[in-house]
C-alpha cells in the first residue's frame, strides 16, 4: 500500500494511483487547502456548484409527496465573461417538473478582484467574501401542466431530430469560445448524450433555443409564487467542500 504523509494528514493513495502512469517515483492525488489564484479558485468552486446537481429531492405536505426528480436536459453557455445554464429535472412517477437557471457574472468578479488587492487576497483565502461571487440561481418546482407539456414536447422534438442525424456530426466544428450551446440529454441513469451545438446545426440549435425560452418564461412567471415545497439539491460532494 502506498501512503503519502502531508503534514498531519495521512492519505491513502492506492485507489486512484492505479490509473496513473508516468516517469515519477510517487504521485499524490488530492487538493491543496488554498489555490493562490483568486479567479481560478472561484471558477473551480462555481463550475461545480452551477453545473450540478444531477437531481434533487423534494417534498410537499400540501401535495402529499416526497420524491426525487432527475436531470433530463441541461443547456449551458460559457464564455470569458459568464457561466450560464438552464436545467430541466423531471420525476416520471409523480409527473413533476423542476426548472433551474444559474448565472455567474464572471466579468464583474474579475474586474472587482483585479482592481482591489485586499479583495483579491480575501478571495484567495476564503473564496466567498462580501459580494463575491456574483451568482444568481433560480429554481421553480411543480411546473404547471401547460408549460410542462410544452417543455416535454420540445425535448421530444430534440430527440426526434437527433435520432435522424449522424451523432458524429455533433462533435464537428466545435468552438468553446463562441457561446455555442453545450447540452446534455439524459434518457435514464445510464444513457446520456453530451455535445456542443452551434448555429450551423440549424434544427438542433433552434430546438434548444426554444427549450431555453420556455424555461426562461416559465421561471419568470413562477419565481415569485410561494409553495410549501422543500428541496434538497443532490450533489455528489457538497459544493462548499470545494471552497
Amino acid at each position: 500500500m502506498s501512503v503519502l504523509l502531508l503534514g498531519d494528514c495521512v492519505l491513502d493513495n492506492i485507489v486512484l494511483k492505479q490509473y496513473e502512469h508516468g516517469n515519477f517515483s510517487s504521485i499524490y492525488i488530492g487538493s491543496k487547502p488554498i489555490i493562490n489564484f483568486a479567479m481560478l479558485r472561484l471558477e473551480n468552486f462555481i463550475s461545480y456548484y452551477l453545473r450540478g446537481p444531477g437531481g434533487l429531492d423534494y417534498k410537499s405536505e400540501v401535495y402529499d409527496v416526497e420524491s426525487y426528480a432527475r436531470e433530463i436536459f441541461y443547456i449551458e453557455q460559457v464564455d470569458a465573461n459568464k457561466i450560464e445554464n438552464w436545467i430541466v429535472y423531471y420525476d416520471d412517477e409523480h409527473n413533476c417538473m423542476v426548472l433551474r437557471h444559474c448565472f455567474w457574472n464572471k466579468a464583474l468578479d474579475r474586474e472587482q478582484i483585479m482592481n482591489d488587492e485586499s479583495l483579491r487576497v480575501a478571495v484567495r483565502e476564503q473564496c466567498i467574501v462580501d459580494s463575491i461571487p456574483h451568482i444568481q440561481n433560480e429554481t421553480v418546482i411543480g411546473v404547471n401542466e401547460i408549460d410542462k407539456n410544452n417543455i416535454l414536447n420540445t425535448i421530444n422534438s430534440f430527440d426526434t431530430a437527433i435520432s435522424e442525424m449522424n451523432i458524429l456530426k455533433l462533435f464537428s466544428n466545435v468552438d468553446y469560445s463562441t457561446g455555442d450551446y453545450r447540452i446534455s440529454r439524459s434518457y435514464d441513469l445510464d444513457v446520456r448524450i453530451e455535445a456542443i451545438i452551434n448555429e450551423a446545426q440549424n434544427e438542433l440549435y433552434s430546438v434548444i433555443g426554444e427549450i431555453q425560452s420556455l424555461i426562461v418564461n416559465t421561471l419568470k412567471a413562477s419565481i415569485n409564487t410561494t409553495t410549501d415545497y422543500k428541496v434538497a439539491l443532490d450533489y455528489q460532494f457538497s459544493p462548499i467542500d470545494i471552497v
